[in-house]
């Protein structure tokens, strides 16, 4: 009796001095960290994908957590809920794989954001990518479809999508033409996303390409310690539909090796009439690790077949519920788009490490649309028949075949406190572009083989680029960080002579030199600041010298953009909160001003401004209330404005004056996550001289959202526009503009075999 009395004691004793701590690890960013090793003595467990965490510890016990790339933190549990906050130090430990193209918290002077697949969960449903992204700071989207599918659109700071350098696994997706980004092209790509990471100003990015305003990279994941096989059906209004089968092969072929492998098609008619959208996609991942070696190919295919109507709803119609979402059966895009990537790090020693993208990228497609009582001289079709005066009824298709090959070797190594990446880009580009008409109406062309070709041109353009990027840790507290980038394009156009076409044969080349500086420095462990200056030039879009896509025209003269960047940021990290306040000036000289063509579909007219300024303050807070309840806010507050000529001090159109967004997470259970964001948007001028009654006016939009989680089914639904708000996204100093959704719904249901 006195031995049972004894163990019963001490089995009480041992379970009442032990608590279960929970908490959330994140970085100085606020980003949570999966996959921190914690422990304690021999108890130890790991952070999901949200940063999340849950140990069983002795009272008196110390946590310490670890993580590649971070400095070790100790923790004593005074509560059983904590907050942890991990630094990086860029010059110790195996931190070195880190690529100089992502920002790095607390050393590189950046600002940015981090997307991870937790954020990606509340708020992406089936649109593109621009919409989730305009959750984050200075970030505005809008689409045409007016839900978010088909053809949408991104901007940063007032600057759109073609000054934002948009890589995927750091293969360049902006097109090397136009420098647009085709989002329809990569229907459900965050789907695989492990990591959106959104720099804004030029930033650090290396590869030479439209990094202006910032840079939008999509890391998408393979390897995983699970197996995974999963299934989603989803179904919203307007018949929207998603379709994807994901699996991941964990580790069924071992430690060393992962795939992955996605099929989706998201299908909806948009909240615009004639603006249905498929988009279907296939994505492969293989990853494989050796000794010093790791090897990432992936495949990454995606075809959309797209109804576009090029103009918007005119301004006596937008304000009804009716007349907004009319339209007219006017244009189908039909592209077929091939990413093949092979990404690859060789660890020479703890100090060095090279790594290298090689890519390819295919592309093939038109845009088609019936024209009624066209000339024959208008399509060269007088060649044939000598009558330039007939008119005709017909069917055109404009094509681009296109096809870049590129390879990004780097070299990263470091000596004491000093770390260097040295690097280059050469890639290589060539587009096949066509017009072809067919089903003629006229008798005269009755014997005309079909489809006749009425122009065509080859663009081809060969880019180089090499870096050196430096940071010197001068202590603990104090990064300094310096690059300089050389950048050349060659370009060259070669019209054929068909009927009437002239036969232009042109070429530029362009060379600049950017460079950067900057610093990050710690006061204490809750404040930091970081500073930045940099200068860059981009070369003219193709369309700025030539309306190629015709067989009419002449060419014009058209000069590279040039800026120069000026940034300071303010971090304060406490226990449950996060703050970041970031202040910009951004100077430019001959800015282009990009207006959608009201004559010519398909088309964009631009104009020059000698000097422009993008100035603003960037605030970001995080509030970590409990372990059920986050709160984030973020707000934007910008003059973008003409600097001079004669529309000086004049407001740069398109670009919202103001920016917010309060997300709200409340996880009341472990299986059920509620998320409530509420976005503002401020008053928009679409015109350079910001006359008042054409500006779209500020809006409010509230979206509210869950997922429930019931052993291996996951079920998602969302309400966009709860309020049910009438608001316009976009418009034209013609009077057109393109209206947001009304109230809508979208649900899913996934199930993981």
């Amino acid at each position: 009796m006195k031995t049972y009395l004894v163990l019963t004691l001490l089995i009480t004793t041992i379970f009442a001095e032990t608590i279960l701590v929970s908490g959330k690890v994140l970085d100085e960013n606020n980003t949570p960290i999966p996959g921190v090793n914690i422990y304690s003595r021999d108890v130890g467990a790991s952070t999901d994908q949200n940063g999340f965490f849950m140990i069983n510890v002795p009272k008196d016990a110390k946590l310490t957590f670890d993580h590649i790339g971070f400095q070790s933190v100790e923790k004593s549990p005074v509560e059983q809920f904590i907050l942890v906050r991990m630094s990086v130090d860029v010059l110790q430990g195996q931190d070195i794989n880190i690529s100089a193209t992502r920002a790095i918290p607390g050393i590189t002077p950046v600002a940015y954001s981090s997307i991870i697949p937790g954020e990606i969960e509340n708020y992406y449903t089936l649109q593109d990518v621009p919409m989730v992204l305009s959750y984050e700071p200075s970030v505005y989207a809008w689409s045409e479809s007016g839900n978010g599918t088909g053809y949408s659109y991104v901007s940063i700071r007032g600057f759109d999508q073609s000054q934002i350098a948009v890589m995927i696994d750091n293969v360049p997706m902006n097109d090397n033409e136009s420098h647009q980004v085709y989002w329809v092209d990569h229907g459900n790509i965050l789907n695989d996303a492990r990591e959106v990471q959104i720099q804004r100003g030029i930033g650090n990015s290396l590869y030479g390409a439209a990094a202006f305003g910032g840079s939008i990279n999509i890391q998408t994941k393979i390897k995983s310690d699970e197996a995974k096989l999963e299934a989603t059906i989803g179904h919203g209004s307007y018949n929207s539909s998603k379709y994807s089968l994901t699996y991941n092969s964990g580790k069924n072929f071992g430690e060393n090796s992962g795939v992955n492998l996605r099929l989706s098609q998201i299908e909806s008619d948009g909240y615009r009439e004639y603006h249905h959208s498929l988009q279907q996609a296939f994505s492969l991942g293989i990853e494989h690790s050796s000794g010093q070696l790791t090897s990432q190919f992936r495949t990454l295919i995606g075809y959309e077949n797209t109804d576009l109507t090029w103009d918007g709803v005119y301004g006596e119609d937008i304000n009804d519920r009716d007349l907004r979402r009319k339209g007219y059966r006017g244009f189908t895009d039909d592209f077929l788009q091939q990413v093949y990537s092979l990404n690859s790090r060789y660890t020479v020693n703890e100090n060095s490490v090279i790594r290298n993208t090689l890519y390819l990228v295919k592309g093939s497609g038109y845009y088609e649309t019936e024209k009624l009582g066209k000339k024959f001289y208008d399509y060269n079709l007088d060649s044939e028949t000598a009558w330039a005066d007939s008119t005709t009824n017909l069917l055109r298709r404009k094509w681009i075949k296109n096809n870049y090959l590129g390879i990004n070797p780097s070299y990263t190594i470091r000596l004491n406190k000093l770390r260097i990446d040295l690097g280059s880009e050469i890639r290589i580009y060539e587009g096949d572009h066509f017009g072809e008409v067919s089903k003629l109406s006229h008798s005269l062309l009755a014997d005309l083989t079909t489809p006749f070709k009425y122009y065509q041109y080859i663009g081809k353009k060969s880019s180089t680029t090499v870096y050196i990027h430096t940071i010197y840790s001068l202590n603990a507290n104090l990064n300094l960080f310096g690059e300089i980038q050389y950048v050349s394009h060659q370009w060259k156009m070669q019209q054929d002579k068909i009927g009437h076409a002239v036969g232009h044969s042109i070429d530029a080349d362009w060379n600049f030199i950017n460079p950067r500086a900057g610093l990050n420095y710690r006061f204490s462990d809750n404040y930091s600041i970081f500073g930045k200056v940099g200068k860059s030039e981009k070369e003219p879009k193709d369309d700025q010298i030539i309306n190629a896509d015709e067989w009419q025209f002449e060419p014009k003269g058209a000069f590279p953009e040039k800026i120069t960047d000026y940034e300071i940021g303010f971090n304060s990290s406490f226990k449950k909160l996060n703050a970041l306040v970031n202040l910009y000036q951004i100077n430019l000289e001959n800015e282009v001003i990009e207006n959608i063509d009201f004559e010519e579909e398909g088309y964009y007219t631009y104009s020059q401004a000698d000097k422009t300024v993008h100035q603003g303050i960037e605030f970001e807070i995080g509030y970590i209330m409990n372990e059920q309840i986050q709160i984030n806010w973020n707000a934007a507050i910008s003059n973008n404005f003409f600097d001079g000529g004669d529309f000086n001090q004049k407001i740069l159109p398109k670009s919202p004056t103001q920016l917010s967004n309060l997300i709200i997470n409340y996880k009341p259970e472990s299986n059920l996550s509620i998320h409530s964001t509420i976005k503002y948007v401020g008053k928009q001028f679409v015109d350079n001289a910001n006359t008042d009654e054409n500006a779209v006016d500020s809006y409010i939009v509230w979206d509210l959202g869950m997922n429930y989680s019931l052993g291996s089914l996951l079920l998602t639904g969302k309400v966009n526009n709860l309020m049910d708000t009438l608001y316009v996204t976009h418009g034209e100093d013609w009077g057109a503009y393109w209206p947001g959704a009304t109230r809508n719904y979208y649900a899913s249901l996934a199930y993981r075999f």
